[in-house]
């Protein structure tokens, strides 16, 4: 007798290990089963979402707690606009730096234009590359980029755009204005430093967004602290018949 209940001591862990596996196997084929459906029904990001909540086309009225947190006036260029922004301190595990954020509403309240300015961004080229690809993803559509012509002693710098959006040229005589400090604060230019008059000063190219209702990434790629990241949201038609 003493020899079968040892014999039934030594087998009960045996048995206990052997039920404590099966349960695991099987509960790891139950979790191959479940989470594919419940990534399927997990929303997609939206990349063109540079305020984290405030799209283009909706009323800013629909969210008094935020806009409470900006600083508004009447666009001084386009009549009937609005423009609003803010200036926070924020970090990551690259280290600290200032996000700008900023929009345009109607009389009525329509967001025009949302955006989001980052200054130092700490990306590379693989990095803006990977954000591109992602966005043309979400978007179901491929990405129009420009790359800035090299030049030394400044970042390498990349500008996509999705959309109806189009980026317009600024003329010589515009740019030239611009090196000697001649800018508008509601001009919204986008350029490839992410500072219209040091890309004036340095004869690179500036735009202004034209077309219709679009997305824009630019970026100044430069790990070691002087690069930038905008995003911006935009309905250039909206924006171009309030002028």
């Amino acid at each position: 007798m003493n020899g079968v209940r040892l014999m039934t001591v030594i087998a009960m862990p045996r048995f206990v290990a052997g039920l404590a596996s099966m349960l695991r196997l099987v509960a790891v084929a139950i979790l191959s089963l479940v989470a594919p459906a419940a990534l399927a029904q997990a929303p997609a990001p939206i990349p063109d979402d540079p305020m984290e909540g405030l799209r283009l086309g909706e009323s800013i009225r629909a969210h008094p707690k935020e806009y409470a947190e900006y600083r508004c006036s009447p666009s001084m260029e386009f009549a009937g606009l609005t423009f609003c922004n803010k200036i926070r301190f924020e970090r990551d595990r690259h280290g600290s730096y200032n996000v700008m954020y900023s929009f345009m509403h109607t009389r009525e309240g329509t967001l025009v234009y949302v955006d989001r300015y980052q200054r130092p961004a700490f990306l590379d080229a693989a990095e803006a590359a990977q954000r591109i690809d992602h966005i043309s993803r979400q978007r179901a559509e491929p990405a129009r980029t420009s790359t800035m012509p090299p030049r030394p002693g400044l970042p390498d710098g990349i500008v996509a755009v999705w959309g109806e959006t189009v980026l317009d040229p600024l003329t010589d005589v515009r740019v030239a204005d611009i090196a000697k400090g001649q800018v508008q604060g509601t001009e919204f230019l986008v350029d490839f430093l992410g500072d219209a008059t040091r890309s004036a000063k340095e004869r690179l190219p500036i735009w202004r967004f034209a077309g219709g209702l679009g997305f824009v990434f630019a970026a100044g790629l430069d790990q070691g602290g002087r690069g930038f990241l905008r995003t911006t949201a935009v309905d250039a038609s909206a924006i171009a018949k309030a002028k």
